[in-house]
């Protein structure tokens, strides 16, 4: 297997599955859940359970979405799948709004005065935590699996703040396909291998 593949795709695409089966013959795995529980969001919840049914018994979890290439540097595991990298930007984000704002503000008209240097500070900061993984993950000459969500095919959002996080997603999305080994694009459970 290569050392660094991205597997994309719509919302329900098949595509989680798909990266999934890449690693069918393996057990010793770590799987990182990006996507945090929520006890009160019941949906949610039923997803991530899904999710976990779905993994092999013998595979790790680790929930996490930050400091991710420093848990990777420090693991002695050598495969990793990372599902996935949209709910991760999005965490990410909302922890950087909350450390340059601290607790006290109102998020959403916090977001609504960003201008474009606060903009692309946020996004450096992440892209950041992507080059450090990428970095990780050749240097100690491991495997990881990407998960994300194809955002570019859809319409401009209508809120700022989603605008801001698609643009993020799509920019993240290019450093890692330009990195990776290969890329697949799961359309309707179908994999197509565009890289």
């Amino acid at each position: 297997m290569e050392h660094l593949i991205m597997v994309t795709g719509g919302a329900r695409s098949g595509k989680s599955e798909y990266a999934e089966n890449l690693y069918s013959r393996e057990d010793q795995v770590c799987y990182i859940a990006t996507g945090m529980v929520n006890l009160s969001d019941a949906e949610m919840s039923n997803r991530i359970n899904k999710h976990r049914a779905r993994r092999s018994k013998h595979w790790t979890t680790e929930e996490r979405y930050d400091s991710i290439a420093k848990f990777m540097d420090q693991s002695a595991t050598t495969q990793f799948l990372l599902d996935d990298a949209t709910n991760m930007i999005t965490n990410l984000f909302f922890d950087w709004v909350n450390e340059a704002k601290g607790n006290k503000f109102n998020f959403d008209a916090y977001i609504n005065q960003m201008n474009q240097d606060q903009i692309d500070e946020a996004t450096s900061y992440i892209l950041q935590q992507w080059i450090n993984i990428i970095e990780v993950n050749s240097r100690r000459h491991k495997t990881l699996v990407i998960v994300t969500n194809e955002v570019g095919l859809g319409i401009v959002p209508a809120t700022k703040l989603t605008r801001i996080l698609r643009d993020i997603y799509g920019s993240v999305n290019k450093l890692i396909a330009s990195k990776s080994d290969e890329v697949w694009f799961v359309i309707s459970g179908l994999p197509q291998k565009i890289k």
